[in-house]
């Protein structure tokens, strides 16, 4: 049994426990604080300390209740008498967290459909197409499992910000060997997920997730290979973009709700488990991890999705844990996944993880027992090709370790995810659940005008970006008869696909500049993209003349009333390993440059419109940490990241004032130097239970920006912090209440971060870290007061 008391002396939270979903956590007393890092905003905290160092602030309706139209009480306030709560206080529970029951319906099919099938049409549930000629799959096949003679394979598509169409180049081949063809599948390209983080809103993130569900169904694809869920272990990863936070919980939020959106169509999948967080080397990378670590931190996430989103798939991903290659490794898998998270679908290599990965020519005895090794750690699919897992009917026949019930077992798993999403039928033209509002033509998502995918991803774009700096308010712009837009020029780099080297410029004052081109990359129909430049002049008030250039002194700009500058990271500056990307060694912008005109380059230009003493904001794109040599020079920063194919427009309106700054930065902003060893020695590396925020706790360090961070164009205040349960049984939900005030001059949005403590726990590692168990954004006028009620359920506070 729970219990939680309220002492009037001692204002903090006592909880004892029992039992709990997973048998290896336990449960510690928490005390519960929210605090902003904004100017204006106020501190609450129960319990002694005060203000922890965190942060909150955005928009919207998010996790749980606003006070506006999710409150209990319609939206009024009330003073809370702590009652008993236990599994029954469902008004409390989290969006996007109902789980998966199988239907008794879809299990009798999959029964049906197995008695039917012979081994070999049970083991072609779990491979994917035939190892192809030279040791090479065709690239064509890359994207999809065989079909037998009843049941379709699986065509998987890549995504996180958007669909990836060009990933196997079907039918769509791109001209003269470049990603910018006129003929690459065509999606919504949407922000960034790291973007999407910074915006702490789970609804905008279902509504993504059903926009990339819609338009896969639309082109009859099946599997979605998201969402990429990894945690920020060091902010150098390649694939920091991709991901949403440095924070378990946050995290785990977010991915179930892209889970649960994408899921209203089509099967997800959740990448990659676990501890991949390092590019170079990825393939036999090693993270040691004890096992507090890996499920606290490594693990939660994935947990959350699984019990909240009942996500159908799980990608075993390429590196090493504790020594042992995720995808054979039955204690992360079978123990952990299974067994105590709950997980009922089914788990999929990453492409080419299996031992060999690409070395041709391996003799059939040592592939018979990779895929062994495989299956029985609970590996149910290896992709893109057949190379181990075309011996399991020689395995099972010659008695080698596998049996037929092995898989059986792993063939139903597939087929009750098959059946789940109406996937499986080849008899039938369509597939998924409902129908698109988008269709796929020649290549591209054609829309039909009421999906409202371009809109959603503006909308993504304007909540997804930062205000860092805004010195003497000199935003919004102003006053200002002549804007100038500026951005180095056709600035190289290279990435590699399809085994081709492309050199590629950018120009970041007119370019959309979308992100990393592996896996994740999406094409958007480029009659419909907006960059920096043509966003803020398509804002702009009337009578306002909006310029571009790359130099203040360009004879076009020199005259400027006001200078925004376009800065950031390129393809070749983060990104996958196969791309030429890969993990970064510096924070700096142009640190990848090689030729000497181009290094420093950007920074030279932030310097050089500084020294006009003309007011100015800089605008960042990356998916990651940036250095800014120049802070102290520039009254105002913006972090835009990968804004999507619209957010040159969201960018107009957020300068304009047209609408309000509200997102909040998702992991800890520091010095390259501030940050742990990256990679260890001899390819194995610590992942230690501290990163990021509880990292600079811990160490009492000081960061550029802390967790959580994020300016607005009003200010904010919190009051009457109150909590509303006085014992507590398994299963509860604790409903935080405080009120949230406007008190500046302008409507914006707050995002409100609810940090729990142990200040009493027996645990180690607990005492001196902060977590995050709860947030929701609220919209509020100016003078506007409203009572939010932040849900914290009893298993996000276990051990």
């Amino acid at each position: 049994m729970l219990m939680l008391k309220t002492k009037s002396a001692t204002p903090f939270l006592l909880l004892a426990i029992g039992v709990l979903t997973d048998p290896a956590c336990s449960l510690d007393p928490p005390k519960f604080m929210l605090t902003d890092a904004g100017p204006g905003t106020g501190t609450c905290s129960v319990g002694p300390g005060g203000n922890d160092g965190g942060t909150s602030s955005v928009d919207g309706d998010n996790d749980g209740v606003d006070g506006n139209d999710d409150s209990p009480n319609g939206g009024g306030f009330v003073t809370v008498t702590p009652i008993q709560c236990n599994a029954s206080n469902a008004a409390f529970s989290l969006k996007f967290s109902e789980g998966y029951k199988p239907k008794a319906e879809h299990q009798a099919t999959v029964q049906t459909l197995i008695v039917q099938m012979s081994l070999s049409e049970r083991a072609t549930q779990m491979r994917g197409m035939p190892y192809g000629s030279a040791g090479k799959t065709q690239m064509n096949d890359t994207q999809r499992s065989k079909d037998t003679k009843t049941i379709r394979g699986y065509h998987y598509r890549d995504a996180s910000r958007g669909v990836n169409f060009a990933e196997d180049l079907n039918g769509t081949k791109p001209n003269a060997g470049t990603w910018y063809g006129t003929k690459v599948g065509y999606a919504t390209t949407f922000p960034a997920s790291i973007a999407r983080g910074a915006a702490f809103d789970v609804d905008l993130e279902y509504a993504i997730g059903e926009a990339i569900g819609d338009e896969m169904m639309a082109a009859n694809e099946t599997l979605l290979l998201a969402p990429c869920m990894n945690i920020i272990r060091h902010p150098a990863w390649g694939r920091t973009q991709e991901t949403y936070s440095e924070d378990s919980f946050h995290l785990g939020r977010l991915a179930s709700a892209m889970t649960v959106g994408i899921q209203q169509h089509i099967a997800a999948n959740a990448k990659h488990y676990m501890a991949y967080n390092i590019e170079f080397g990825r393939d036999f990378n090693n993270m040691t991890l004890d096992e507090q670590t890996l499920r606290e931190i490594y693990g939660r996430h994935f947990r959350m999705v699984v019990q909240d989103a009942g996500v159908a798939s799980v990608m075993a991903a390429y590196n090493m844990v504790n020594g042992i290659k995720a995808v054979e490794n039955g204690h992360i898998l079978n123990e952990v996944l299974r067994t105590d998270f709950g997980f009922q679908g089914f788990v999929l290599s990453d492409w080419w993880a299996m031992n060999p990965q690409t070395n041709v020519g391996t003799d059939t005895t040592t592939l018979m027992r990779y895929a062994t090794s495989a299956v029985k750690a609970g590996m149910d699919v290896e992709l893109p090709w057949s190379l181990n897992y075309g011996m399991l009917e020689s395995i099972v026949q010659n008695n080698g370790g596998v049996t037929a019930d092995d898989v059986t077992k792993s063939a139903t798993r597939v087929l009750e995810q098959k059946v789940r999403f109406n996937s499986y039928d080849l008899k039938k033209d369509r597939f998924g659940l409902g129908t698109p509002k988008t269709t796929y033509q020649k290549g591209k998502i054609v829309y039909s005008g009421c999906d409202g995918h371009i809109d959603l991803a503006r909308k993504a774009a304007v909540e997804s970006m930062v205000l860092l700096k805004n010195a003497n308010n000199v935003l919004p712009i102003k006053s200002a008869q002549k804007v100038a837009v500026l951005g180095v020029k056709d600035l190289p780099y290279q990435s590699k696909n399809d085994g081709k080297v492309t050199s590629s410029y950018i120009n970041f004052a007119t370019d959309v500049h979308t992100g990393d081109m592996g896996s994740s990359r999406v094409f958007s129909d480029p009659a419909l993209k907006v960059g920096p430049y043509d966003g803020i002049k398509k804002t702009a008030p009337s009578g306002v003349t909006v310029v571009t250039g790359s130099s203040p002194t360009d004879d076009e700009v020199k005259d400027a009333d006001f200078f925004v500058v376009i800065a950031g990271l390129t393809s070749e500056d983060e990104g996958e390993e196969y791309t030429k990307a890969g993990d970064r060694t510096s924070f700096a912008l142009d640190a990848k440059q090689k030729d000497p005109k181009y290094q420093n380059i950007q920074n030279n230009l932030i310097a050089a419109v500084a020294a006009t003493g003309k007011p100015m904001v800089v605008v960042l794109e990356g998916g990651s940490i940036i250095d800014m040599p120049w802070l102290d020079q520039v009254p105002a920063v913006v972090m835009a990241w990968y804004a999507g194919m619209v957010g040159g427009e969201a960018m107009g309106q957020l300068l304009w004032g047209q609408a309000n700054f509200s997102a909040k930065l998702p992991f800890t902003w520091g010095r390259f130097s501030d940050y742990p060893q990256f990679k260890g020695a001899n390819g194995t590396t610590d992942a230690d239970y501290y990163l990021g925020y509880r990292y600079f706790d811990r160490n009492n360090m000081t960061p550029v920006f802390p967790f959580g961070y994020g300016l607005s164009y009003t200010t904010f205040a919190y009051s009457n912090l109150q909590v509303g349960c006085s014992d507590m049984s398994e299963g509860a939900v604790v409903p935080v209440y405080v009120d949230v005030e406007n008190t500046g001059a302008v409507a914006g949005d707050e995002i409100v971060l609810l940090f729990v403590s142990f200040p009493n726990s027996k645990a180690a590692r607990r005492t001196t870290i902060k977590e995050l168990k709860g947030f929701t954004r609220v919209h509020l006028g100016p003078g506007e007061k409203k009572q939010v009620v932040i849900p914290v359920r009893l298993k996000d506070l276990d051990y």
